[in-house]
């Protein structure tokens, strides 16, 4: 459910979708509809369509054959696929990450994981979940490879309608505050094999979440060795 809001831009308009997406408002294969969206948002149809556009295009939501515009939802097939790919990429990238690491590096992913965790224990959600992508952003560009971190950015933004099951749970919250802190501890100790582990393992709590949702299946998660 989205709050009518009054006259809104195309970017607030795909921010504002994003956030419900992302905190459980809007789930998987919910219509958007165009003349619902532009009275809740005092804005044309024709921002609105801008703004499904752009949607569409970062893969939060896809047009359905008589359904139109729906949040999108992913077979089976598809959850694995984007998966093997996630793990692939960041595991690439934190084998590029140059050891040992920039002090500048460090004092960043550390000055993140601050008020990230200070913002778990308000459970300010919003701002948990901004901060999370700043700390991705920031610890895989370290990789030296500016296309390989848009691969892993881009991989991440299509997976958002999955890993916002694992929004507002605190318990992986929890696991996820704790996975950040081993990451900057291996990049101290200059492990790259543990920093090679946690960089797949970590992906893979909020994929259970959301496969628990969806009545669950096996996925063997690719372990970093066959990365």
């Amino acid at each position: 459910m989205i709050q009518q809001t009054s006259h809104r831009s195309e970017t607030e308009v795909v921010e504002t979708i994003r956030e419900a997406i992302i905190f459980g408002r809007l789930r998987p294969r919910e219509r958007l509809v165009e003349e619902d969206l532009s009275e809740r948002f005092g804005t044309s149809r024709h921002v609105i369509r801008a703004a499904m556009v752009t949607l569409e295009q970062i893969g939060l939501v896809t047009r359905r054959p008589n359904r139109g515009v729906v949040v999108r939802d992913f077979s089976v097939e598809e959850v694995e696929e984007l998966y093997d790919m996630r793990a692939i990429l960041q595991a690439e990238a934190a084998r590029r990450i140059p050891l040992p690491a920039p002090a500048s590096l460090i004092d960043e992913l550390e000055r993140i994981h601050k008020e990230y965790s200070d913002c778990v224990d308000r459970m300010d959600l919003k701002q948990t979940a901004a901060l999370n992508n700043v700390f991705h952003e920031t610890f895989f560009a370290a990789c030296n490879n500016r296309f390989l971190a848009e691969a892993i950015e881009t991989f991440w933004a299509r997976t958002t309608a999955i890993r916002c099951y694992a929004i507002g749970d605190p318990t992986l919250l929890e696991q996820s505050r704790s996975e950040h802190r081993a990451m900057i501890d291996a990049l101290i100790r200059c492990d790259r094999e543990e920093l090679v582990r946690l960089c797949v393992s970590h992906i893979y709590p909020a994929l259970e979440a959301y496969k628990r949702a969806h009545g669950g299946w096996t996925v063997r998660p690719a372990s970093a060795s066959e990365m």
